[in-house]
């Protein structure tokens, strides 16, 4: 038997909270226990909370008179439902409480439902108070850890304003037309016939916003692969790549895929080699170049470890998406406000520099890398590629739009090394591009 939506909400954000699981990982596993209908709430109710769980945790441990121990992180996670429900939904406050209540029950913790009920009501009663005297903490006022926050406004204090209030909404839906199959004029057309409105974006010719999500197979010929979901920014990396026939490309750290299938609707006519360290993610790799009817060779490998999967025949190019703390894509990877910490900043950057050396060897003279992230962190883009340089002697930065002279380079801030690009409301997300070739 399928169970409810809170139910299950409860048993993935505790997952979140609890193991600093992923909180996509979390929602695939287990969205299938839920009755195809209230499925919507339950990614409504998982990522609303660590949307604004900055603020909602602030809340609820204002309202307790001690913390939740760890074996009961569940009715934590119910009480931050609850006050999600309360400050951010329809939901009639009443019926928040009472679902809340009912929660308890369901997690076989009735001895909690007296204090749900009395913590949810005395935010009822005292919401203005309480949040008077909680809107000093940056956890609050920002609705960011306290720790992004400083790291934001001493990084990009110009634009911080602009970053806390695109990381904090919904992302738009941003699809790549596949311009091999279909133009994007004829393809806005097809969406117009069936009421969907959409606009062009910017800085990539094949991407369009929709001015209201829909579901992946209301899209039209979405299955014979003519459009694909895909940020505006993460659009902008086969343009620059510029993929020519005949050329031998790495794509590294390939996962989920996209990038992958849109250097191939560029050009069909390479060599490309797609590397992924877990078969999970080379899986869906292999199902979305299928689905584009393109293909690729697919290798299960370390990509700071070549000596395991090269067969020494040098790249023309590579495109470098490195791991990083993906703190231009919060908007989308809310849970990253949860378990995203600073010191995870210092691991990242020292991955980024062995898995940059160590592709750096397969490009060959002559060739170009990109690497791109989409991290608003300069320790990770152009701190990164300063000290690459530094030790590569025979490297060099390029203009980013040197193989695409038609590229417009509007779309970000030039920074020291590279383009910083910087998430809008309505638009791109954040995300960092830099340019490389090998003399």
């Amino acid at each position: 038997m399928n169970q409810s939506a809170r139910l299950i909400s409860a048993k993935i954000l505790e997952q979140v909270l609890l193991q600093r699981g992923s909180l996509s990982t979390q929602i695939g596993k287990q969205i299938g226990e839920v009755d195809y209908d209230e499925q919507g709430l339950t990614k409504e109710l998982c990522f609303g909370v660590c949307r604004y769980y900055p603020q909602l945790n602030s809340i609820a441990l204002s309202l307790l008179s001690k913390p939740f121990e760890e074996k009961d992180f569940d009715l934590y996670a119910a009480l931050l439902m609850g006050l999600y429900q309360i400050d951010h939904m329809s939901t009639p406050d009443h019926a928040a409480v009472h679902e809340s209540v009912e929660l308890c029950r369901q997690l076989d913790k009735e001895w909690a439902t007296k204090l749900m009920n009395a913590v949810l009501r005395r935010y009822q009663r005292d919401r203005d108070e309480i949040l008077a005297n909680l809107t000093k903490q940056p956890s609050v006022e920002f609705n960011m850890p306290k720790w992004l926050v400083k790291r934001f406004k001493k990084h990009w204090p110009e634009s911080f304003e602009q970053i806390v209030e695109a990381t904090n909404t919904h992302p738009p839906m941003c699809i790549r037309v596949n311009e091999s199959r279909v133009s994007r004029e004829t393809y806005q057309s097809m969406l117009l016939e069936q009421d969907t409105v959409s606009r062009e974006t910017a800085f990539s010719a094949s991407g369009l916003y929709l001015e209201s999500a829909v579901p992946v197979f209301m899209l039209p010929n979405f299955d014979q692969g003519d459009v694909s979901v895909q940020d505006e920014s993460a659009q902008l990396a086969a343009s620059l790549l510029a993929p020519q026939a005949g050329e031998r490309i790495l794509d590294a750290c390939a996962a989920p895929g996209g990038k992958t299938g849109h250097l191939l609707e560029k050009q069909p006519n390479i060599e490309l080699t797609a590397v992924e360290l877990e078969p999970w993610r080379l899986t869906r790799i292999e199902s979305n170049l299928e689905r584009l009817g393109v293909s690729a060779e697919l290798i299960c490998g370390d990509a700071s470890q070549p000596a395991q999967w090269w067969n020494k025949q040098a790249f023309d190019k590579i495109l470098l998406d490195a791991p990083c703390s993906a703190t231009g894509v919060i908007r989308r990877n809310p849970d990253i406000k949860i378990n995203r910490k600073p010191d995870d900043i210092d691991d990242l950057v020292e991955i980024q520099a062995v898995i940059l050396d160590a592709t750096w060897q397969t490009l060959k003279q002559g060739g170009y890398m990109l690497y791109a992230t989409c991290s608003l962190m300069p320790e990770e883009n152009e701190q990164q590629m300063a000290a690459f340089l530094n030790r590569q002697g025979d490297a060099s930065e390029c203009p980013l739009n040197q193989l695409a002279p038609d590229q417009t380079l509007a779309f970000g801030k030039p920074v020291s090394h590279g383009v910083q690009v910087f998430p809008t409301v309505d638009g791109q997300d954040g995300f960092y591009y830099c340019l490389l070739q090998k003399h």
